[in-house]
This record gives structure tokens, C-alpha cells and sequence, in this order.
């Protein structure tokens, strides 16, 4: 059966603790494409992280993937620091995916402030294999109205570390749960 993992990013707490940025919620672009995924018949899982508004370290987000049980029939998305997370994930546990899509993804090597899990990734680069080790490739969502710093320059190494393809929005932002629907994101996925 295949398989999708939808991973987000860090929220502040005010805003993670609200329903409607819970990734299995409907209201927001996670769950609509969750629900629209099963209706396709893909299993679907979007992982709860704990206190995420508190940065937890990598050992809690490897967890709930693990947990999801990434297989070769997997297609990994991770939002923001989600993203940076599954790139690690695959790359560190020798995984063999499907496909992987970023979304926004920050790029994480040094400290930065408004990423406190980077200690975990102090350090990190990834592998020259990695590519090899997501059968039909990765493809980045990003766009030009992105306000965090860091994420344009994140694509760039992703494209060229991951031999990515780069699909550009002008008026997305970080990709928030205030955006309710992302059928790019489920073309892509169920193509």
C-alpha cells in the first residue's frame, strides 16, 4: 500500500495548542490533503510532535518516524524544520523512500535562533548517496514571499544536494495552516 508521512515544523505555543494547526485537521492544508490521500487509498500519517513549541530535540521527532514505520513505498513531506528533519532521518537511517517533498524547508547545520533544534544538527551534511535513496525524487514547494531567513538559501542546497526539482508560489508565506487547501501538494504526491 503506499504510504505518505506528513511531518510539520515548530509552531510558538500559542499557536500549536489551537485545533486548527493540528496536521490532522481538515481545516488547514495537512489534513485536507490527508483526507484527500486516503479517499485515494494511501495510508496516510501526520505525526503529533510533542510540545513542539519548545523545540524537542531530534530523538523525539526520529521517534514518531519510526513510529510511522518509513518504508520503500513512503513519500516523505516535511514542512519547515520538518523538513530538515526528514532529509536527517533518511540520510542517518539509511532509509530507501519513494519520494520526499519539502515544503518551505529550512536547512539545518549551525545555530540559528529561531531554530533551537539545530544543536542536533550541528554539523550535519548530507551524504553525497542520500539521492539515491529516494526512488523518484524530491521536489521543493517554496515561495518568494517566504519571510523566515534562511529558507531561499535552504532550497538552493536542497536542489543541488538532493538534485531536486523547485516548484515556485509568489504569495504562499511559510506555508501556515491558514492556507486550507494544497492541491499542487497532492498532484505531486498521487502522480
Amino acid at each position: 500500500m503506499k504510504k505518505a508521512v506528513l511531518l510539520y515544523g515548530l509552531f510558538a505555543k500559542e499557536i500549536a495548542t489551537l485545533p486548527e494547526c493540528n496536521p490532522n485537521d481538515e481545516r488547514n492544508w495537512m489534513g485536507w490533503t490527508k483526507k484527500q490521500l486516503i479517499e485515494l487509498g494511501y495510508e496516510v500519517v501526520c505525526p503529533i510532535i510533542q510540545k513542539v513549541w519548545e523545540a524537542p530535540p531530534y530523538s523525539e521527532w526520529k521517534k514518531v518516524l519510526d513510529e510511522a514505520k518509513i518504508d520503500d513505498d513512503t513519500i516523505l513531506v516535511g514542512l519547515s524544520a520538518g523538513g530538515a528533519v526528514c532529509v536527517k532521518y533518511i540520510a542517518e537511517e539509511n532509509k530507501v523512500i519513494s519520494k520526499l517533498i519539502l515544503v518551505a524547508p529550512a536547512y539545518l547545520t549551525k545555530k540559528i535562533d529561531h531554530f533551537p533544534i539545530t544543536d542536533d544538527f550541528d554539523g550535519f551534511r548530507i551524504p553525497d548517496d542520500t539521492k539515491n535513496q529516494i526512488k523518484n525524487g524530491t521536489t521543493i514547494f517554496v515561495s518568494d514571499d517566504d519571510p523566515l531567513a534562511g529558507i531561499q538559501e535552504a532550497v538552493i542546497k536542497y536542489e543541488r544536494e538532493l538534485d531536486a526539482k523547485v516548484v515556485r508560489f509568489a504569495d504562499r508565506g511559510h506555508f501556515s495552516f491558514l492556507i486550507k487547501t494544497f492541491p499542487e501538494l497532492l498532484t505531486e504526491i498521487s502522480h
